[in-house]
C-alpha cells in the first residue's frame, strides 16, 4: 500500500499549479498522518459466474447492468472483494476538519489514495495466485452498475463481521474509506489482464473526480 502523490494532487483540485513549500510540508504531513492511523483489511470470495444470466453459483446474486455484464462477458468465475482502512482515519479526518481544514483534506485525499492502492495489492494477489487471465476490478456505482447491489457485497463477504464495515444510508460504507469491486476470471478473449485496476476508461461517469484520464497510468 502506498500513496500516490500524483493522484492525491489530482483529488485535492490541483491541476498543475507551483507547489510552494508549505504545500509540500503540508502534504508530507497529512500522507504520515494517514499511514499512521489506517488499519487496512480486506475480504476475498470466489465464486462460479453464468456468463448468460450474470448469476452468481450458489447464490441468489444476479448482477444487473449492461456495463457489469459485457466487463463479465467470456468469464466462468468471480472474486468479490473488499478493502477497507477503518474507523481511526475517518475519526481522524473529521477532527481535523474542524482543527485544521487544509490539512483535513489533505489527509482524507491521501486516504482515498491509500485504499485504491491496498485494493491494487489485493487484486494483483488474486491475478497471481489464479491461474488464469482476470479483468480489472469494477465497483458497484461504475457505469449502470447499481449501488444498491453494494448490499450483496456487503451480505457476500460478512464485511459487518470480517472487517467491521456496515452499510448506510444510500448505500454508503461505514468506514467511509471501504470498497468493494468484482474481479472476473477466465475471459475468452485477449482482454485478460495481468493486474486488476479501476478500469475508468470503461466507465460511463465522465464527471466522477476521481476518474483519471485517458492514457494515464493506472
Amino acid at each position: 500500500m502506498k500513496i500516490d502523490r500524483d493522484e492525491m494532487l489530482r483529488y485535492m483540485g490541483f491541476k498543475g499549479q507551483t507547489l510552494t513549500s508549505e504545500n509540500l510540508r503540508l502534504f508530507d504531513e497529512a500522507e504520515r498522518l494517514c499511514l499512521d492511523v489506517v488499519e487496512p483489511k480486506s475480504a476475498v470470495r470466489a465464486f462460479g459466474y453464468d456468463d448468460a444470466t450474470c448469476a452468481l453459483a450458489g447464490t441468489n446474486v444476479v448482477f444487473r447492468g449492461e456495463d457489469i455484464k459485457g466487463h463479465l462477458r467470456g468469464c466462468d468465475r468471480v472474486y468479490l472483494v473488499a478493502a477497507t482502512l477503518g474507523l481511526g482515519i475517518d475519526r481522524l479526518t473529521a477532527r481535523l476538519m474542524r482543527e485544521n481544514a487544509a490539512l483535513g483534506v489533505a489527509v482524507d485525499s491521501a486516504a482515498v489514495c491509500a485504499v485504491e492502492s491496498f485494493l491494487d495489492d489485493v487484486c494483483d494477489k488474486i491475478a497471481a495466485e489464479c491461474g488464469a487471465p482476470v479483468t480489472d476490478r469494477f465497483s458497484c456505482g461504475y457505469g449502470d452498475f447499481p449501488l444498491e447491489q453494494q448490499a450483496d457485497f456487503v451480505r457476500l463477504l460478512d464485511m459487518n463481521r470480517k472487517l467491521g464495515v456496515y452499510l448506510g444510508k444510500g448505500n454508503l460504507m461505514t468506514p467511509m474509506k471501504s470498497v468493494t469491486a468484482v474481479v472476473g476470471v477466465g475471459r475468452a478473449t485477449d482482454k485478460g489482464m495481468a493486474s486488476c485496476r479501476a478500469d475508468c476508461a470503461n466507465c460511463a461517469l465522465d464527471d466522477c473526480a476521481y476518474r483519471k484520464k485517458t492514457g494515464e497510468p493506472v
